[in-house]
Formats: structure tokens, C-alpha cells, sequence
């Protein structure tokens, strides 16, 4: 990174991290999510579920017709098929986190059972902790995302809530 790209900030916590321009953030964010699709799935689905639900969103928010997708006549997918202008930079850092947010849900219903209970884990893995700590401060919570897949696994019955009758804690059980 130069310093063009990043500014030191100071979080709450008196940990250093860095801020990346929207541009960064996002194009990082997408071909994160993209490259986990395409562990579940073919490569040609990932990115054109990627490519739809972000024609989807523009609906919604407005800036992200400065995201483009390419349309793909090889398969040779890589992070130059992204483009964003810098236009996006302009944005603010929590609408642009909505916008996040709503993307990686929709991904998730795309792929379906496919994305799979570790989905969010695997992704935050590939994203790295650096981008994870930017899109957080951004107001994406992939933690609720963790919890939405929990909850809907104890309505399906993959999983029972489990006490300890030695304490007042209970905790979530995945049943095999």
C-alpha cells in the first residue's frame, strides 16, 4: 500500500488500522465473495449471481453504477474484471457498508444451500482481517450473518440449544 491508499486511523481500542478508499475496500470485498462462490459453485454461476444482484442493488443504491462487472468471453475471471471509478470514493463509508451488507445476504440466498453454514467464516478468511476490521467499521456485521445461519439451523432442526446444568449458560449443539 502507498500512502495514497491508506491513512492510519486510531479505532476505540487503540488498535492500529488502516483506511482503504472505497475503491480498494469494495473491489476486495467482491472478489472475496466471488472467490468463495466459486469453492461452492462454477465459476461462470459466482460471477454472474455476482454481476445480477449488483444490477439488483442499483435500484436501491444509486452508487454502485460505478461498479462494473465485465462480461467474461474467457474463462479467465480475475480481479481486472472489476472496475470501479473513482467516483466511489465520494461515498459515505456507512451507506457504502449498506450496500456491502446487502450484498453478501443476497449472495447467500443466491447460492442457497450451497453457501453452507461456514460461508461467512470462509469468507472473512479470504477477505482478510485488515478488510474485515475496514468493512466493520463500516457497519457490516458478518457476526449477525453467523447468527442468522444458526438460528435458521436450529428452525430446521440441524441443531439443539443445549444447557449445562451446572450453569445458567446454554449454547447451540449441531446435531450430525
Amino acid at each position: 500500500m502507498n500512502d495514497e491508499e491508506t491513512a492510519r486511523i486510531e479505532n476505540s481500542d487503540s488498535e492500529k488500522i488502516y483506511k482503504l478508499d472505497n475503491q480498494h475496500v469494495v473491489k476486495r470485498t467482491l472478489m472475496s465473495l466471488i472467490y468463495v462462490a466459486t469453492t461452492k459453485t462454477s465459476d461462470d454461476y459466482a460471477w454472474s449471481s455476482i454481476k445480477k444482484l449488483m444490477n439488483e442493488l442499483k435500484v436501491t443504491y444509486d452508487f454502485l453504477k460505478y461498479v462494473e462487472i465485465k462480461d467474461i468471453k474467457q474463462l479467465r475471471y480475475s480481479i481486472d474484471d472489476i472496475l470501479i471509478e473513482p467516483n466511489l470514493n465520494n461515498i459515505e463509508p456507512r451507506e457504502l457498508g449498506k450496500a456491502i451488507q446487502d450484498i453478501i445476504d443476497l449472495l447467500k440466498k443466491y447460492l442457497g444451500k450451497k453457501a453452507g453454514y461456514f460461508f461467512i467464516q470462509e469468507f472473512k478468511e479470504v477477505l482478510g482481517e485488515q478488510y474485515h476490521k475496514i468493512i466493520k467499521s463500516m457497519g457490516v456485521d458478518l457476526r449477525l450473518v453467523e447468527l442468522q445461519d444458526e438460528l435458521y439451523g436450529v428452525n430446521t432442526g440441524k441443531y439443539k440449544i443445549k444447557d449445562d446444568s451446572n450453569s445458567n449458560i446454554a449454547y447451540i449443539e449441531k446435531i450430525d
